[in-house]
């Protein structure tokens, strides 16, 4: 019978012993202390003194350590009776297929079974039959019931002595894809990470000249968990509008060792550009702030700091579309992470700033607000009209999700606005047909009700209707306030304009309603965004105010309790303890 306690409060496992904290019988010798590292870290001098074997323990080789880790299979899944052998197989397959990849070089190997995930890590084989699980309409009950096991295996994780690559590699996998549970997730994996020195694994594997091979095969793995750690860090840094826990450490600044190596994969080549992409978004929050209420000036000395972002944008395309395919994968996720990284950064000059005083945005940010127009649009065309991505939806991470999101209710908030800064981009022929065939895109999703696509989907409708029931009051144009005088850095945006339209679909349908076909062949209705609505369900979900943020828009997709999307649609609710 299941144990009651994973559902009921945190399974905490109680040590077996009280920690000693009294010296050995025997003193080491004189010598053996002198040979010790003359600058060890604080808390060795402080070991060294004490003699505590409880912090001792804390230090063990790396070898002792692999000998711990979360591996408990007489009470995982399988073991309790909550999921049998061949549902597992299943969800293994699921995941393999569908969201392996977005781990990169540092996710499970292709061969692994469920057998060889139960025994190196109950912490790895719960979070994978968890996130697969989400998958699979007619679930839900299976899904809830993992989750809540999931929950009892991270309570008792956290207070394990001993860890191993695949405990990290199973709450990694969790914060990628379980709402509520990212932002805790991410910076519990961090800690474990850098108990286990991975931040120092980049060194030995390619500057240390007395490492064996076998010692730099298993640094090198450890780097590329390192990375993919990064890369969840500054995804939900991003997301949830918050700082990262993670600096630009050497093993980032040093990432061409890895590239130019002879063991790089074409996967690490993906997983180091998302980790150069997410570290150029870091340095412009670094100087811009994530401060929801700083508003930018329109001095040519801060346009001219913005624009040095956006550059090392374009030269970050550059750089990697040139070792890759025009038809790769890599490719298409570059494309996907440029025009996203550009709605972040451009849109940063309307942060802080009232939506009904938007006529009041200095002339030198007006063409930096039409590059946030653009990309936004570019984003929702990238998951239309790229067959992979569209196709991928239900499988992709969160932080892809949040892409959706915050480039659907930033057209919603700015579309009958933007007039009034001099954008002439048509909401109706333009902007509406997109953001409707998301809705239809979202609705044809496969998957657990418990998904977070179908709470996407309707929190978009409620959004779309409001817009609509307030279409009446379109902002007319006002005169152009010259905030000072223009100078380089002015000129430089308005010739930019014309280039604007480089890339991406440009044939996007007039109307949408000559165009059913799309929405009919992902079995929804032309009208099926608003027809389904009820008027309490309309009022329950509003904008949260009239400003733009530089982040999450107002909206916090992935925050328990507050306005986002989540929070109304998804049935797991954080618990109170």
């Amino acid at each position: 019978m299941p144990a009651l306690d994973l559902y009921t409060s945190p399974a905490i496992i109680q040590p077996r012993a009280p920690p000693q904290q009294t010296r050995p019988n025997s003193e080491e010798r004189g010598d053996a202390i002198r040979a010790r590292n003359v600058s060890p870290d604080p808390i060795s001098n402080l070991i060294e003194a004490t003699r505590l074997n409880g912090l001792r323990s804390q230090l063990r080789s790396v070898k002792q350590r692999r000998k711990g880790g979360m591996r408990r299979k007489d009470h995982d899944l399988i073991s309790e009776g909550l999921l049998g052998v061949n549902d597992a197989d299943e969800l293994l397959e699921l995941f393999q297929r569908h969201q392996a990849h977005h781990l990169f070089s540092a996710g499970i190997s292709s061969n692994a079974t469920v057998e060889s995930l139960r025994a190196s890590s109950t912490v790895l084989f719960t979070a994978v039959m968890l996130v697969a699980a989400l998958l699979v309409p007619g679930k839900e009950v299976l899904h809830e019931n993992i989750h809540g096991h999931f929950m009892g295996v991270v309570s008792s994780v956290m207070w394990d002595r001993f860890h191993t690559l695949d405990d990290i590699r199973g709450l990694v996998i969790a914060a990628f894809w379980q709402p509520y549970l990212s932002w805790k997730l991410s910076g519990l994996s961090i800690r474990m990470a850098t108990e286990l020195n991975l931040h120092h694994a980049f060194y030995t594997a390619f500057s240390d000249p007395d490492s064996s091979d076998e010692q730099r095969r298993d640094c090198v793995e450890k780097t590329r968990i390192w990375y993919l750690l990064y890369v969840l860090d500054h995804q939900f840094s991003i997301a949830y509008g918050r700082p990262p826990c993670m600096n630009e450490l050497r093993p980032i600044k040093d990432f061409d060792l890895l590239l130019r190596s002879e063991i790089c994969t074409e996967s690490d080549r993906a997983l180091i550009a998302q980790v150069t992409n997410l570290a150029g978004l870091g340095r412009a929050f670094e100087h811009f702030g994530l401060n929801p209420k700083r508003v930018m000036d329109g001095q040519d000395s801060s346009v001219l700091n913005h624009l040095r972002f956006t550059d090392n944008m374009v030269a970050w395309r550059e750089r990697w579309t040139d070792q890759t395919t025009q038809s790769s994968e890599l490719s298409r996720n570059i494309t996907l992470q440029f025009h996203f990284s550009n709605l972040v950064l451009n849109s940063i000059v309307l942060r802080g700033r009232p939506l009904e005083k938007l006529c009041e945005l200095p002339t030198s940010l007006r063409p930096l607000a039409l590059h946030a127009v653009e990309s936004a649009h570019r984003v929702l065309e990238q998951f239309l009209y790229d067959p992979r991505h569209c196709a991928e939806i239900v499988g992709m991470p969160l932080y892809l999700h949040s892409m959706i999101a915050f480039a659907v209710v930033f057209l919603l908030k700015m579309a009958h606005r933007w007039i009034a800064i001099g954008i002439t981009i048509s909401p109706a022929d333009r902007t509406m047909p997109l953001i409707e065939a998301i809705i239809c895109r979202l609705h044809a999703c496969r998957a657990g009700a418990n998904h977070m696509v179908f709470s996407m989907a309707k929190g978009f409708e409620r959004m779309l209707k409001q817009v609509r029931s307030v279409k009446s009051s379109v902002i007319r144009p006002s005169p152009i306030r010259h905030s000072h005088t223009e100078g380089p850095s002015t000129t430089r945006l308005n010739a930019s304009r014309a280039s604007i339209h480089e890339d991406g679909p440009q044939n996007i349908p007039a109307d949408f309603d000559a165009y059913p076909s799309y929405a009919e062949s992902l079995g929804v209705a032309r009208n099926a965004a608003t027809n389904n609505l009820s008027p309490g369900e309309m009022l329950t979900w509003g904008f949260q105010d009239e400003e733009l943020w530089s982040v999450g828009m107002g909206y916090d997709l992935l925050e328990p309790g507050g306005q986002g999307l989540a929070s109304l649609d998804f049935p797991f609710q954080t618990p109170a303890w």
